[in-house]
């Protein structure tokens, strides 16, 4: 018998509650007596009501403790086993976050805990009746509904031997509130959970009748690479390499730093860390290289973590012709950005492919748009990210102005509103006008949209709804930080590489002007257990088939380089991304069952190497072993004793 809340036994404590009270029941009955020779027994009963006196035999007593015991019980919600119909349901949970590529349990003969895990819920499945409906949840960035009610105990090993780690954010919560949604309300219902305890679930709740946890992996020591910098000098390279080490022992290795496209180290350095420490370990004249790798040699139980990868900053600086209106502030915040700036007067200039092959993006200040409507005009703007900055004076077609009724902010989160608040930054008058498809209101003052961004055929396209000059916003900090901001963004992609992302995220790439194809090129992974990785993937295309400007990162750790090419197959540029796993599957806990919220843990346990649960065995004659509920059988028991103390208290038979 197991309970899924011993915790509750505390309740116990009512029944010797119950017997104080007795043992300090007094009564004093009204007593006649017709002589004094009487008195002698008044004084004896008055003895026999004095407090702790001995408990007689008392019926009422009896029944009132085995009520109170009952009902503590049944708050343990106790379980036994019994046979489970041939229908019953079973949902299999499988947890492949990044810490299931972890060490499995020594003497297990598996690579991982996730081999484990799954090798286990495998040989489970085998056992199972072959009339009970098996579903297959794999735990990810959302839940993966890999199977549903099969029956075809092949299909189902051959799923769980595809099922393959997930290095970015998990959502385990997501994935046992789908299991709750397939398992609820039906009889018998299963789930099993295969994971290594290292789950974040406080939130969800399952009612399926039992479940069985397959715990795999061990409790290890990881010793991790948080944080790789790199810096370009005039001949050489500086680096700073931060160490962390999770666990309970001390941890000793080296740390090696190797150049691209090298296997010997460039510079190396030995540590020792004690538990839960953190070190910066700088490296100086480092031979010049396109990127490099920090290696992490140690004992450790955990690698997706053991590699971290570093490149020097690429020049940004872009070139951006400014159409429309002249603007002091505007020219001098744009350069303060490293842009170059190009002035161009739409009565005068007409744009050429020569003129238009170093422009990178274009801002509208106030300019109609109804001048700009030749062919080479249209055909540039189509191809340029485009920064508009409307004017009360010069309103786009259907554009009116209007006064804000008041100055509340409401800032939306992306790229170019970044560090920017807008208060107490007073806007007289803000235009109001479609922006066109794609575009989303990113700032919000007053209750009316200033500042609008999407893409537009890939490219990414900005409005600023009202003019600076009817603002003190170019007086204020704000305005060279949005000008900063909206450069890297719509001219980001003239240069400059793309950083330092999660595995599986969504990261916004400026594409460059001309691009008509782009891939991700793998030019090196970390130690992690993975699929042969491609050595280009196509990257993502909008609905209207342009390159997006929306990627998702690769799912594997390493090293990435997204190529762009031009119609004729040119490359137009390469930027560099370094991928990493989620860092919250490297910081380990000494028990990392504890704390998680992982639901049914104190149900039934069982271990990945036996899978099954301690003295359980699957019956064979199509019905198979599941853990009944015992707490409607307390509450009949319940009744009958309610009814007997009535008829205790009815016949005057309580002392």
């Amino acid at each position: 018998m197991l309970f899924q809340s011993a915790a509750s036994a505390v309740f116990a404590l009512a029944l010797p509650a119950i017997l104080l009270m007795y043992l300090l029941r007094r009564r004093y009955p009204e007593t006649e007596i017709a002589s004094h020779l009487l008195w002698r027994r008044a004084l004896r009963e008055q003895e026999a009501n004095r407090p702790w006196q001995r408990l007689r035999r008392t019926l009422l007593l009896l029944l009132q403790l085995i009520a109170a015991a009952c009902l503590v019980f049944a708050l343990m919600r106790p379980h036994v086993m019994g046979q489970a119909s041939s229908a019953a349901p079973v949902v299999i949970v499988v947890d492949r976050s990044a810490s299931m590529t972890a060490a499995a349990s020594r003497g297990s003969g598996e690579a991982d805990a996730l081999g484990e895990a799954l090798q286990a819920v495998a040989a489970a499945a085998e056992e199972l009746p072959s009339s009970r409906p098996v579903t297959l949840i794999a735990a990810g960035g959302e839940p993966e509904l890999i199977l549903q009610d099969e029956t075809d105990r092949r299909k189902i090993r051959r799923a769980l031997e595809a099922i393959g780690p997930h290095y970015g954010r998990t959502d385990e919560e997501a994935a046992l509130t789908l299991a709750d949604a397939l398992v609820r309300n039906k009889e018998g219902a299963e789930l099993w959970l295969a994971t290594d305890g290292r789950i974040r679930a406080g939130g969800a709740t399952v009612e399926a009748s039992a479940i069985r946890l397959f715990a795999a992996g061990r409790d290890g020591a990881n010793t991790s690479v948080a944080a790789f910098g790199l810096q370009a000098g005039a001949e050489s390279h500086a680096a700073a390499v931060t160490l962390i080490h999770y666990g309970a022992r001390p941890a000793e290795g080296t740390l090696a730093l190797v150049p691209a496209g090298g296997k010997a180290p460039a510079a190396e350095r030995t540590f020792r860390l004690e538990p839960g420490e953190q070190r910066v370990f700088s490296f100086e004249g480092l031979p010049a290289a396109d990127y490099y790798r920090a290696d992490l040699r140690t004992a450790d139980d955990y690698a997706a973590d053991n590699a971290a990868f570093a490149f020097p900053a690429a020049a940004s600086a872009s070139r951006v012709l400014l159409v429309g209106e002249r603007s002091l502030f505007l020219t001098a915040a744009l350069e303060l950005a490293g842009v170059d700036i190009v002035q161009a007067d739409p009565d005068r200039f007409e744009p050429d492919d020569e003129s238009a092959a170093g422009i990178d993006w274009i801002v509208l200040y106030g300019a109609d748009e109804r001048k700009l409507d030749s062919a080479a005009w249209r055909s540039l703007l189509a191809s340029r990210p485009v920064w508009r900055i409307w004017t009360a004076s010069s309103p786009p077609r259907g554009g009116t102005a209007t006064e804000p009724a008041d100055n509340r902010v409401d800032i939306r989160p992306h790229p170019v509103t970044a560090h920017i608040t807008l208060a107490d930054t007073h806007i007289a008058r803000i235009v109001q006008a479609d922006p066109g498809p794609g575009m989303e209101p990113v700032a919000v003052y007053g209750g009316v949209p200033v500042l609008y961004a999407g893409a537009a055929d890939g490219r990414p396209q900005l409005v600023l709804a009202f003019d600076p000059a009817d603002s003190d916003l170019p007086l204020r900090p704000d305005f060279p930080i949005l000008a900063a901001q909206a450069a890297e963004w719509l001219g980001g992609a003239a240069g400059g590489h793309l950083g330092r992302a999660e595995a599986g995220s969504r990261i916004e790439i400026g594409i460059r002007s001309g691009t008509v194809r782009a891939v991700w090129e793998t030019l090196e992974t970390a130690p992690v257990r993975t699929a042969s990785a491609s050595a280009a993937v196509e990257a993502e295309r909008n609905a209207d088939g342009a390159v997006s400007a929306v990627q998702t990162v690769p799912g594997v750790p390493g090293l990435y380089r997204f190529v762009e090419y031009d119609a004729a197959d040119r490359v137009l540029g390469a930027r560099l991304l370094a991928v990493h796993a989620a860092e919250a599957e490297g910081m380990w806990t000494d028990e990392p069952l504890s704390g998680t919220g992982l639901p049914g843990t104190g149900r039934e346990t069982g271990d990945a190497a036996s899978g099954t649960p301690d003295g359980a065995e699957e019956a064979a004659s199509g019905q198979s072993d599941a853990w009944i509920d015992l707490v409607p059988y307390i509450a009949v028991l319940l009744l009958l004793l309610l009814a007997a103390e009535w008829e205790v208290y009815r016949r005057g038979a309580a002392f």
